[in-house]
């Protein structure tokens, strides 16, 4: 018995499919840097690094990139002449994990929430998610505790997971359906289906790092004076780590962090420029600056706790915390901090 919605593909004969995607779409997908992998423009089956744990920087810079030109001015005479600077490009992202995915997701909820980012916008609907579940998860990664990994569930066009000699194929919206027509693929069977899942049990077993979300937001909010904010601050000692250094590398390679500052930039006629927008970090202590030297955050203390929250689902109510357990603010920070073993001082663990 087969699936009408799933299909299967060799893997030594997956360049045929990734010659069908060119077709359509200038495609990206992870590369190799040395023991590192990225995300880089494909356009030969051997760039193609499938078989990758976790990227160094999140794809969410094909969204919200660290820094990107709004639009550009001109003011001539009496007039103002603003050209905008749009992606219109047809875009594919192969082999995306689940939980940069789910980042996405959250992205897509302050981005294209009440109030909407064109910019974000319009990179997001040229854009077709083709994601891959993973094969071996990061020693910094707790997606499974997160719920955001290590397999999907939604939020891709179409999904490709490792069962052995083959890919598995799966549909996931329209235009994921639209894009495999015209290209001669195997339908899945059940067997394929029970290759997967075994699969993902084994997978659930080989994680190094857990984290309790039950109330995990709540019991955040209700410990805002706890000793640990001054120790991470200041003293160090949190599972051995030294103190914060604020350097922002947590915010540079979270998937999920937003904030940004805009700025414009003239040239040496003061008659042309370029609006800029740049990401930010709420690390920085130019961050919290407003007038006359005034600060909301000037001790890297205060820093630390408001990123950890934000990423503990405080800033959202606890409705969500924006956390998908990546685990790469864990790998990046040069002091050691884990926020998983923050959260255990949390709880009194």
């Amino acid at each position: 018995m087969g699936n009408e919605k799933a299909f299967t593909i060799e893997k030594n004969d997956f360049g045929r499919l990734l010659e069908h995607l060119l077709k359509k779409y200038r495609v990206f997908g992870p590369t190799q840097r040395g023991l590192d992998a990225t995300f880089n423009e494909i356009k030969t089956n051997d760039q193609l690094f499938l078989d990758y744990v976790s990227t160094v920087l999140p794809p969410k810079k094909f969204f919200h990139p660290p820094r990107l030109e709004l639009f550009s001015f001109d003011l001539h005479q009496k007039h103002v002449k603003i050209e905008e600077i749009k992606q219109d490009e047809k875009t594919l992202l192969l082999g995306i994990h689940p939980c940069d995915v789910h980042a996405l997701l959250r992205l897509d909820d302050f981005f294209l929430g009440e109030f909407q980012d064109p910019y974000y916008q319009n990179r997001r609907k040229n854009t077709v998610l083709v994601a891959l579940n993973c094969i071996e998860p990061s020693d910094y990664a707790f997606c499974n505790s997160m719920g955001t990994g290590p397999f999907l569930e939604e939020g891709y066009d179409l999904l490709l997971t490792d069962i052995g000699t083959k890919y598995l194929i799966e549909i996931g919206s329209d235009t994921g359906q639209n894009i495999l027509k015209g290209i001669q693929l195997e339908n899945a069977t059940t067997a394929d289906f029970t290759e997967k899942n075994h699969r993902f049990k084994l997978l659930e077993k080989r994680f190094k790092r857990f984290i309790n979300t039950s109330w995990l937001s709540k019991i955040a909010q209700e410990n805002i004076d706890h000793e640990v904010w001054e120790r991470l601050g200041e003293q160090g000692g949190v599972s051995g780590s030294l103190p914060c250094l604020s350097c922002g590398q947590c915010s540079l390679v979270c998937p999920t962090c937003y904030c940004y500052d805009v700025y414009d930039t003239l040239d040496l006629s003061l008659k042309k420029g370029k609006r800029i927008r740049e990401l930010d970090s709420c690390q920085l202590l130019e961050y919290g600056e407003v007038a006359q030297g005034g600060n909301f955050r000037p001790n890297r203390k205060d820093r630390i706790r408001h990123w950890m929250l934000c990423k503990l689902g405080v800033a959202a109510g606890g409705q969500q915390s924006s956390c998908v357990g990546c685990g790469r603010c864990i790998r990046t920070c040069p002091v050691g901090i884990d926020i998983t073993e923050v959260a255990k001082v949390l709880r009194g663990e």
